[in-house]
């Protein structure tokens, strides 16, 4: 869709609507190729709609759902990239601790793709000592769930 005076684009919709397209695929016991490249395509579409109306947070959860989405169709370069981004925005200002927790998941994540344990196992900690930080139960367990998942590596 091109965007035109008569019909104007509704970035955050698409953004939000994006998005929750990515946790969709991801929350699917199985995916197709065809699915990871949805997955893969839904995430950068949400990252570029979100940089056009969201604010800073908004930013950071974007690069963070790219380095998830990368991480997990088997693209941990693009994945560690995306989440050293979101890591450099969150440290550059003032940001929830669930905020700071879910990026160092995401962290921890993306070295788990690229079979990195210790660095995978570095990020581990500093995501459970961010959440520490936490005061709200409901973030803490969102985070907390999350962080459960994180691939072990042996």
């Amino acid at each position: 869709m091109t965007e035109t005076a008569e019909n104007p684009v509704d970035h955050r919709s698409v953004a939000v609507a994006t998005y929750n397209r990515c946790w969709d695929l991801l929350d699917q016991p199985e995916r197709s190729a065809d699915d990871d490249v949805e997955l893969l395509t839904a995430a950068f579409t949400s990252r570029y709609h979100w940089r056009i109306v969201g604010g800073e947070m908004q930013g950071i959860v974007a690069d963070w759902m790219v380095s998830r989405a990368a991480g997990e169709t088997g693209s941990p370069d693009l994945a560690v990239r995306f989440g050293q981004t979101a890591l450099a925005d969150v440290q550059s200002g003032e940001h929830p601790a669930w905020l700071r927790a879910s990026v160092l998941e995401g962290l921890a994540r993306a070295y788990a793709a690229a079979g990195d344990r210790a660095i995978r196992d570095q990020y581990v900690d500093l995501a459970w000592a961010a959440l520490d930080e936490e005061t709200d139960p409901d973030d803490r367990e969102v985070i907390a769930e999350q962080l459960r998942t994180v691939p072990v590596l042996d």
